[in-house]
């Protein structure tokens, strides 16, 4: 399965986001849809973010205790609950839920728009299905000195991210062979 990098679909909301002012960065990913396998963006958002981090199966625990620790001692500050569990399959994205550590902005079978935003930071992300092709974009605003150092720090990652995202949700999809192909 062969991911390359793309433009943000112009009729997207992911678009709309990134149009409606200044913005740190912008890219997205695409692949074709194998013609034998039906997916929404629903399902494909749901496969990418049901374990999206690429910690090995051994220490997962580690990521599902830090989530522990966040629910109980975070949460007073307002850090909103992250629905990825080692054990547990994230639900379908529905408008107002949350998926992963984002909350759903919107949610239909061609796109779903994820998102969050803190003091550093507003993010977007869209899981896009449309015209046999499967696309992940992402668009990020730095808000401050921090949040630009933060973007500083991990921008080298992004477009590896991003095709291996992809990759994971179309894999999980399909069956097929798990081998990232990316130009």
């Amino acid at each position: 399965m062969k991911v390359v990098k793309s433009s943000i679909p112009n009729d997207s909301a992911l678009a709309r986001f990134r149009d409606s002012g200044e913005y740190a960065h912008a890219e997205a990913a695409e692949s074709q849809l194998p013609e034998h396998v039906e997916v929404d963006a629903r399902e494909l958002a749901r496969l990418t973010m049901d374990r999206p981090s690429l910690t090995p199966e051994k220490a997962f625990w580690l990521v599902d205790l830090w989530i522990q620790v966040q629910a109980f001692v975070l949460r007073p500050f307002g850090v909103k609950p992250n629905t990825m569990r080692s054990k547990r399959a994230q639900p379908l994205p529905e408008v107002g839920g949350r998926l992963g550590p984002y909350e759903v902005f919107e949610a239909s079978e061609r796109e779903v728009l994820l998102g969050d935003m803190d003091k550093f930071l507003e993010h977007r992300m869209s899981f896009i299905v449309a015209g046999g092709r499967a696309y992940i974009g992402v668009v990020l605003r730095t808000r401050n000195k921090a949040g630009d150092a933060y973007w500083e720090q991990f921008r080298h990652n992004q477009t590896q991210i991003l095709h291996e995202s992809l990759h994971r949700g179309l894999t999980r999809a399909t069956g097929a062979d798990d081998s990232v192909e990316s130009h």
